[in-house]
Parts: C-alpha cells; sequence; structure tokens
C-alpha cells in the first residue's frame, strides 16, 4: 500500500475523495466521538471494487424511480446525503456507514477474497 498524506478534520473527510487514505471523524456530524475515527483507504476501494466501479459506493436517489442510483461525475460523499438521523427512507450517516461497509465487506468474505476487509467495531475503530 502506497504511503500518502493522512487528512483529519472536523468536518466529513470524504469531501475531498480525491485524497488515498483519510480518516473518517464526522464530528461536525457526529460531536464528540464515543469510538476512534475510521481509517479509510480511498485508493485501495477502489482497487478491491475495481469491476464494480464507483457505483459500488456512490448513489444517489432517482427522483422517478426512488431507487439508488449511480451517476458518474456526479459522486457525492456519504454526508451529503445522509445526516445524524434517519430522513424519511434517507438511513442515518451512521446506519449507512455501516450497512454499506460491513455488508460488502462480508460479501467479499463469503467470495474468500483475503482484500474481504474489517466486519467488526473494533477492525474499523482502531485505537492508535
Amino acid at each position: 500500500m502506497a504511503v500518502a498524506p493522512v487528512w483529519v478534520s472536523t468536518f466529513p473527510a470524504d469531501a475531498f475523495a480525491q485524497e488515498d487514505d483519510y480518516i473518517l471523524a464526522h464530528e461536525t456530524t457526529f460531536g464528540k466521538l464515543r469510538r476512534p475515527p475510521v481509517m479509510f483507504s480511498h485508493e485501495g476501494h477502489m482497487d478491491t471494487l475495481a469491476e464494480k466501479g464507483c457505483g459500488a459506493c456512490h448513489h444517489q436517489r432517482d427522483e422517478e424511480s426512488g431507487r439508488l442510483v449511480y451517476v458518474e461525475g456526479e459522486e457525492l460523499s456519504c454526508w451529503e446525503c445522509h445526516d445524524r438521523k434517519k430522513n424519511n427512507q434517507t438511513p442515518a450517516l451512521q446506519s449507512a456507514y455501516h450497512a454499506s461497509c460491513t455488508a460488502c465487506h462480508r460479501e467479499l468474505i463469503k467470495q474468500k477474497r483475503a482484500d474481504s476487509g474489517p466486519t467488526t467495531c473494533g477492525e474499523c475503530h482502531v485505537k492508535q
């Protein structure tokens, strides 16, 4: 894995998706964090999910169908649609992360992929 600058902020880190690695520390959304922030490798996820493409993570609700779709060039960050609390059919940010991340990691485990990723709290929220 390439060494890249780490970016820590008090506002949503994925606002700069061009970074290779960054720390998800949404203190503006959650306030004081109860668990350690999550180190996220955008580059690693792009490599692992190359076949699925950006739509594996990035989506938005299609107004007509109500379905989640990927629109190339309009890659939104999770926090742009998800807030601290659930809003109608839009899950809370924490729920969206947990559902998307762990579900994908578990699916990769079922496929017996070595690059499956963590599935437990302490494997993502690592104490430094």
